[in-house]
């Protein structure tokens, strides 16, 4: 997760109460923000669809999630979300890109060659080299993800720690 700290299982939170963003986020969003980088979220959430819990209580989630990130400034401009499960082989579902395109659509006055598709998954760098954006792919080098780029034959632009590390190489 880049923004949204996990809680424990394979799915995001579940439930408004669990959600947890991380330290650094409200700080790389405010500061991303200052530089006029416009910020989308772009987010397969499929608990829902698998019975797990609510569209109601995903949305509120989405809710939570939104208002923890933006307390220091940044602003959201948008956010897209796909409620589909994988086997339903819908176009919003990442690593389809009918999301991203809306969002792009959406925010037509951002330049789209300065734009960035982060993720913490080979499905987000997949969608977004798609769209031939730029890519940043947000974990641990020492996660097993080398294999699976190299498998799928992906190679994102950074391969980054943090949010705030990501908003810091490009703004400072």
């Amino acid at each position: 997760m880049v923004v949204n700290q996990e809680h424990g299982t394979i799915d995001s939170p579940l439930h408004p109460s669990q959600v947890k963003v991380y330290s650094w986020v409200p700080e790389a969003l405010a500061l991303l923000t200052s530089k006029q980088f416009g910020l989308s979220i772009v987010t397969n959430q499929p608990a829902a669809a698998k019975g797990k819990t609510t569209r109601e209580n995903l949305e509120n989630v989405h809710k939570r999630v939104v208002e923890l990130a933006e307390q220091a400034g940044g602003k959201i401009l948008s956010s897209h979300i796909c409620f589909h499960k994988q086997e339903d082989a819908c176009n919003c579902r990442k690593p389809r890109t009918g999301m991203l395109l809306e969002a792009l659509d959406q925010n037509r006055c951002y330049d789209r060659n300065n734009t960035w598709m982060v993720g913490d998954g080979v499905h987000d760098i997949q969608a977004g080299q798609t769209l031939s954006l730029k890519t940043a792919f947000i974990g641990s080098r020492k996660w097993d993800a080398q294999r699976v780029f190299d498998n799928e034959a992906l190679l994102p632009t950074l391969w980054i720690e943090n949010l705030l590390e990501f908003a810091r190489t490009l703004c400072l």
